[in-house]
C-alpha cells in the first residue's frame, strides 16, 4: 500500500487502539523491502520476529508430477514469486503490528500450494495497482490478494478461481446512519481503497441517483483499508463499501468486534458486483497456471484449502473445483 513515512508512524498508533495482535500460523517467508504496516491479525497474543508457527503448508507432501509441471525457471529456482497488497484481512495481514512476518488466507495459501508443488513461495508488499503490472514486467510470477476475477483483467491476466464472495457495507458498531442498501448511501460519504473496483462502482451509484433527482455519494479515497477504517471511526465516512468476507473479519476483530459491524443486502452485492476471487498469472504462462490450477485441486481434495479458510472464519466463501476464468457477477 502506499503511505508517506510521516503519516504511517501515527497511523501504526493509532491503530494499535483499534486492533489486537497475534500469531497465526505459516511458515517463513522472503519478505524483500515490505515495510513496516499498520494491519495485524486482531484476534490473539502478540509475538515478534519474522518466524511464525507451522502453518498448512507444514503438513502438505510435494508431488513431483505437479513440480514437473511448472516452468522451467521456476523448477530451476525453486521459487515462486508470489506479489500480494498487506494489510487486506484477513486475506492479508502481518502477525504484528510494525512487523514484517505475513499470515492470512493468501499467505498461508500460497505457502501450500508452494509446498505442494515441491518449491517455496516468497511473499512481497506491493501496491494494490502495481501488483498486476509486476506480473506483467515479470517482476513477480503470481499475484495473491483477494482478486476479484473480472472481464476486464482477464484482458492481462488469467486467474485460477479459489474463492467466491460477494459485497457488504462496514459501517460503525449501531449503525448510527441506518444504512439498509445501498439507495441509503445518497448525500452520504463512503471510504474505498484506491484503484479498486469499488470505486467505479461508487460512481456509477451516484450518477444513477442524481440522474433520479437524489443527492449522490461522496467518495474519499485512501491508499488501504486501516485508513479508510479510521475514516468510519472518525466520521469522515459512513461506510467502507468491501468484500463481505473482509468486511465480516473485521466487523468481528476490530477492537473485540466493538468498532464495526456489516449491513448485508442483495441490492449492494448487486450493485458492487461480487463473483470469483483469483489467483493471477500473466498469460504468457500457461504452464504456470496449469500448475497452479492442479495444485490447488490437490488442496482442496486433501482437505488442506478447508483447513486454512476455516482459520478464518470465511468457509462459505469456499470453492469445491479450481478452474480457470470463471469469474462471474453475482
Amino acid at each position: 500500500m502506499r503511505r508517506h513515512r510521516q503519516f504511517l508512524t501515527a497511523m501504526a498508533a493509532m491503530v494499535l487502539s483499534l486492533t489486537a495482535c497475534s500469531l497465526v500460523g505459516g511458515p517463513p517467508a522472503s519478505i524483500g523491502n515490505s515495510p513496516a504496516a499498520d494491519g495485524a491479525a486482531p484476534d490473539g497474543p502478540a509475538t515478534g520476529g519474522a518466524s511464525a508457527t507451522p502453518g498448512a503448508a507444514a503438513s502438505v507432501t510435494a508431488d513431483p508430477a505437479l513440480r514437473d509441471r511448472l516452468p522451467e525457471r521456476i523448477r530451476s529456482a525453486g521459487v515462486i514469486r508470489v506479489a500480494s497488497n498487506i494489510p487486506y484481512p484477513p486475506w492479508e495481514m502481518y502477525t504484528e503490528v510494525g512487523g514484517e512476518q505475513p499470515t492470512g488466507i493468501d499467505y498461508d495459501l500460497s505457502q501450500a500450494l508452494a509446498a505442494k508443488l515441491g518449491v517455496r513461495a516468497t511473499f512481497d508488499q506491493t501496491p494494490f495497482d502495481a501488483m498486476i503490472p509486476a506480473l506483467l514486467a515479470d517482476k513477480a510470477d503470481i499475484v495473491m490478494a483477494g482478486l476479484f476475477d473480472t472481464p476486464k483483467r482477464r484482458q492481462s491476466l488469467d486467474f485460477v478461481d479459489y474463492a467466491q464472495d460477494g459485497y457488504s457495507l462496514l459501517v460503525a458498531k449501531g449503525n448510527p446512519e441506518g444504512l439498509k442498501d445501498v439507495t441509503d448511501l445518497s448525500g452520504k460519504t463512503v471510504a474505498v481503497q484506491s484503484s479498486t473496483s469499488e470505486e467505479p462502482a461508487i460512481n456509477k451509484l451516484s450518477e444513477r441517483l442524481k440522474a433520479a433527482g437524489k443527492p449522490g455519494v461522496t467518495v474519499v479515497r485512501f491508499p488501504g483499508d486501516s485508513e479508510a477504517f479510521l475514516a468510519i471511526r472518525s466520521g469522515k465516512a459512513v461506510a467502507r463499501v468491501q468484500a463481505t468476507s473482509a468486511a465480516a473479519y473485521a466487523a468481528k476483530t476490530f477492537d473485540n468486534g466493538n468498532a464495526f459491524e456489516l449491513v448485508q443486502a442483495p441490492s449492494i452485492t448487486k450493485e458492487f458486483g461480487g463473483g470469483m476471487e483469483g489467483i493471477g498469472v500473466p498469460k504468457s504462462d500457461p504452464e504456470l497456471l496449469k500448475a497452479i490450477q492442479m495444485a490447488l485441486q490437490a488442496l482442496m481434495d486433501d482437505g488442506t484449502y478447508q483447513k486454512i479458510l476455516a482459520k478464518y472464519g470465511v468457509e462459505s466463501i469456499a470453492l469445491t473445483k479450481a478452474e480457470i476464468n470463471k469469474g462471474t457477477v453475482l
